[in-house]
């Protein structure tokens, strides 16, 4: 069985950090994508958008729009940088909040569920998994780069209900070195602690160029040694332990369908062209 949690009351404040462009074709996603969170119990203290905004193609959307749909949001802007623009976005939506517990999302992704405050309370502020705090959720289920393939060590760590926990009602995978690739940190939707993504973010635009934004921010999390300290998680739908207590044997490709979120990996309808101008502005 996964291991289990007790319950007890604290509240925790925790904000809410979306980042989007100003590209037309981008406000039907950026609108779904903050509906899915409408539709859900609100938890956070505040709620932030941060805008990379384009001038220099032609299908783009009036900043007004923003400020007219999304106006329980603060809002804010940054021009679009020739290079790492969505790193720097990035950067700017975190450095506008006020909590140190975040709950991030890009523009184009569902929400399905979101785990309880105090849950995320309990992770990130009590060491209760292996005498660590937790210092990053991830929504994406990524545990191999290959979709199609099923390494044993894989296959054996995620379908065995002892490598997760379950805290409330909220059910997570304990990630370690078993299942450790350099996308160890990645999103497209995660918690994490705002500081440490900010160190991060600091050490990898100095010893991490290159790199993507996930591979970065990965090999500074264990160049700086917060493996040491803190767990990663990832949010998983409690139904995968009812599949695999029932004899199921859970693929590579199968595990993003127990994600909380509907993404590119799991819903074909989520998949589209990047924004132009912007193939390399997710690398250090």
């Amino acid at each position: 069985m996964a291991k289990e949690i007790p319950k007890y009351d604290k509240i925790m404040k925790l904000s809410c950090c979306i980042i989007t462009t100003n590209v037309k074709n981008r406000l039907i996603l950026l609108d779904d994508t903050i509906n899915s969170i409408n539709n859900l119990i609100n938890i956070f203290h505040e709620k932030i958008l941060s805008i990379d905004v384009f001038n220099n193609i032609e299908e783009i959307a009036d900043l007004n729009v923003f400020n007219k749909y999304y106006n329980d949001w603060n809002i804010y802007t940054k021009n679009k940088e020739p290079y790492g623009s969505m790193i720097l976005n990035q950067q700017n939506v975190l450095n506008k909040s006020n909590n140190e517990i975040i709950f991030y999302s890009e523009d184009d992704i569902i929400i399905n569920k979101i785990p309880q405050l105090d849950t995320i309370d309990k992770l990130f502020n009590y060491k209760l998994i292996n005498g660590k705090f937790v210092g990053f959720i991830s929504f994406n289920n990524h545990v191999w780069i290959n979709f199609n393939e099923n390494p044993k060590h894989i296959i054996d760590y995620i379908n065995n209900p002892s490598n997760y926990i379950l805290v409330n009602n909220d059910l997570f995978l304990i990630k370690n070195n078993v299942i450790k690739d350099k996308y160890y940190l990645n999103f497209p939707v995660s918690i994490f602690n705002k500081n440490i993504i900010l160190f991060l973010h600091k050490y990898a635009m100095n010893n991490c160029k290159g790199l993507t934004i996930e591979a970065g921010l990965t090999k500074a999390w264990f160049d700086l040694g917060y493996n040491n300290d803190y767990e990663v998680l990832i949010y998983v739908k409690n139904k995968i332990l009812d599949d695999i207590n029932a004899g199921k044997k859970i693929t590579v490709l199968d595990f993003y369908n127990y994600a909380n979120i509907d993404f590119w990996n799991n819903n074909i309808n989520l998949r589209h062209p990047s924004v132009v101008g912007r193939s390399n502005n997710v690398i250090f």
